[in-house]
Order: structure tokens, then C-alpha cells, then sequence
């Protein structure tokens, strides 16, 4: 009797916790909200041909460096190669990248069909000096 007792209990316990609603995943940009290095909306990045390199590259998200200045560009939903990109070209209408251009990914495994357009969303400065969050700055001793 006991154990059918402490199944039955095991089971409801298991139950419950398999109902508790889940923390929604943050994505693009709204992950770095309370990150003191993310900055103000740019409305573009002038000089595009001057952007340099790249880092921090996610699904959603990719830092540009255009020489000592960074901004963090999110970009739609469905650029399913921006996380692997080995290269990243830019495709802007006029010479300042803004919302609504592209980035060009393309990664070397030769996976995919080549290289993706990816339409930008929002542009945000970011700075590297600020101090880094504490859990992300204990995950990464200096």
C-alpha cells in the first residue's frame, strides 16, 4: 500500500512541475536589455564600406565593428546561418547601413544553400568598455 502511495505521490509531483509555465526565451536584442554595454537606437551606421569585422555572432543577433565604434544588429526571424557565419558581406541602399538593408552570411561548411540575406531589424550601439553583467563576467575571467 505504501507503494502505490508514494507512486501515486511521485506522479502528481512530476505532473505539476511538468505544468509550471516556462521563463519565455529572450532572442535578438531584448537578450541584452539589462546588459550596460547595449546602448541607444542608431538609425544607421554611415560609412558601411568602413565596417571592419564582426563578433558575438547568435541566430538573431551580430556585433559590427566599424574601427573603434561596435553596434549590436538584430536581425529577422529566419536567418538560419547568421550563428555559423564565417564571413558576412553587407548590402545597404545607400552608403549607411540601416534598418530594413541586409547582411550577407556565408559560412565555409558548405552546408545550406549558400549564402543568406538576412533583413536587418534594429541597430544599436554597444560599448565594449562598459562593465559586463556579473553572470557573464564570472562565466569568463579575465
Amino acid at each position: 500500500m505504501k507503494t502505490i502511495a508514494l507512486t501515486i505521490l511521485a506522479v502528481g509531483a512530476l505532473v505539476a512541475c511538468s505544468t509550471t509555465p516556462a521563463e519565455p526565451r529572450l532572442r535578438g536584442i531584448e537578450k541584452y536589455a539589462a546588459d550596460p554595454r547595449l546602448g541607444e537606437v542608431a538609425d544607421d551606421i554611415c560609412f558601411a564600406s568602413t565596417i571592419d569585422g564582426f563578433s558575438m555572432n547568435e541566430r538573431d543577433t551580430v556585433l559590427l565593428h566599424e574601427g573603434r565604434d561596435r553596434y549590436m544588429v538584430e536581425v529577422s526571424a529566419g536567418c538560419q546561418d547568421l550563428d555559423f557565419a564565417e564571413a558576412i558581406a553587407l548590402d545597404s541602399t545607400l552608403s549607411c547601413l540601416s534598418r530594413g538593408d541586409s547582411i550577407i552570411v556565408s559560412h565555409a561548411s558548405g552546408g545550406g544553400f549558400g549564402p543568406q540575406r538576412c533583413m536587418i531589424r534594429e541597430i544599436r550601439k554597444w560599448n565594449p568598455k562598459a562593465e559586463k553583467p556579473e553572470a557573464e563576467a564570472e562565466e569568463n575571467p579575465a
